[in-house]
């Protein structure tokens, strides 16, 4: 990579990281915040839905304002709106507030994903590793939230982790006016993984679709089990263990960011994407039926197979996509995920206030990541069969006149 590709990647993945603390912190600290206001599963799940919705609703207009205005003018929005928004949430004084406010924060944070894969989609030559790498810090931000919020929240009250969070936030922002990430203008021709077959334009349509599906259904299970899985992990155990069984186990996430990174580099990625989304499945019934340390195996295995195949999804969303639309597209798939696939925290509450149980999320979420990979499936079959339509089509006389 050269210096410029270099400052992306630092900067972006820094960025991705933060952004996914300040995401996982209301789940990190849903039982604290359902005791102040007297919240039960089912309805701490609906405010966790609406944060999850807007959350996904800001990757819209940041795919418009990334193609028109430049990716980093939007992350220097995104950071600063999403700081105030974490002070919002800090000072709420009742329910509606709280939800109004997260609400408000999530909407600012969901105008990162755009920007910032498409900064390095568009900049980066070694596009596999570096969404890799961009997506192993966004996990160590996922891994560090219990223990971090956790701790914060132990030691001073949960409205001061939200209130620290959202200082380092806006000081990332600032710090964004004085580094030069480059020329918008500059743009580098990612290396393509070995033997990938030639993609036309014209006939991308379809598995686009199938991948903006398999957002929506992979967002689903990620929604609900973002909203319980410390809860979860945490029953098990005392709270202070449980934040860090927690940790452990979402660690894996950016062991999971790195392989699929490493393995787009060297595979056609319709070949890795179904593998990837089919190993969730066991893993969530595992840990719907499982308790203590195969748990916390079953919960670091969906956590690594779940984020392992984000740099491979999102890899084909630029193989797939024009690139002058690319702000756009990545704007449609990560609504997809956050925004449209939402409803999974409620869904997910649903089942653990009915049956007063986080086992019974996980079991209720399996169906959906087999969905998943089944279409995944079948993006890898389309992907086989378009060299001989290629063939065929090259076999076929000119029309005549």
């Amino acid at each position: 990579m050269t210096s410029a590709e270099r400052r992306i990647v630092a900067y972006t993945s820094a960025a991705h990281g933060l952004i996914h603390i300040l995401e996982w912190t209301y789940a990190a600290l849903l039982i604290k915040i359902g005791d102040e206001f007297g919240l039960g599963f089912f309805v701490l799940g609906a405010v966790g839905n609406v944060f999850a919705y807007t959350f996904g609703f800001g990757a819209l207009p940041s795919g418009v304002l990334t193609d028109r205005l430049g990716s980093q003018r939007v992350l220097y929005i995104c950071l600063l709106g999403s700081g105030l928004g974490a002070v919002l949430v800090g000072l709420s004084q009742t329910s509606l507030m709280l939800g109004i406010a997260l609400a408000l924060m999530g909407l600012m944070m969901g105008l990162y994903h755009p920007a910032g894969v498409a900064l390095i989609a568009h900049r980066v030559r070694q596009r596999g590793m570096a969404l890799g790498l961009h997506g192993v810090f966004g996990n160590l931000g996922v891994a560090v939230t219990p223990l971090l919020a956790g701790g914060l929240a132990f030691a001073f009250g949960w409205r001061w982790a939200y209130f620290f969070l959202a200082g380092v936030t806006i000081a990332l922002g600032l710090f964004l006016r004085s580094v030069s990430l480059g020329s918008e203008s500059e743009q580098a021709e990612a290396e393509p993984a070995p033997a990938q077959a030639p993609r036309a334009v014209g006939s991308s349509l379809l598995p686009l679709m199938l991948i903006y599906v398999v957002y929506v259904l992979n967002g689903f299970v990620y929604s609900g089990s973002r909203t319980f899985l410390p809860t979860h992990i945490s029953s098990e155990s005392s709270e202070t263990i449980g934040d860090s069984l927690a940790t452990s186990a979402l660690l894996m996430g950016a062991v999971g960011q790195y392989i699929g990174g490493s393995l787009s580099q060297r595979f056609p990625l319709e070949r890795l994407a179904p593998l990837m989304t089919v190993m969730v499945v066991p893993c969530l019934v595992a840990m719907g039926s499982t308790g203590g340390a195969p748990l916390v195996v079953a919960s670091g295995g969906f956590v690594l197979f779940s984020f392992g195949g984000q740099p491979i999804y999102n890899g084909l969303i630029a193989e797939y996509t024009p690139g002058r639309l690319l702000g756009r597209s990545y704007g449609i798939s990560f609504f997809a995920a956050f925004g449209l696939a939402s409803v999974g925290s409620t869904y997910a509450g649903f089942f653990a206030g009915r049956w007063d149980s986080t086992s019974a999320v996980f079991m209720a979420l399996a169906p959906f990541a087999a969905m998943a990979s089944l279409l995944g499936g079948g993006l890898w079959l389309i992907w086989r069969r378009r060299p001989k339509l290629q063939e065929a089509a090259q076999r076929q006389p000119p029309p005549s006149l």
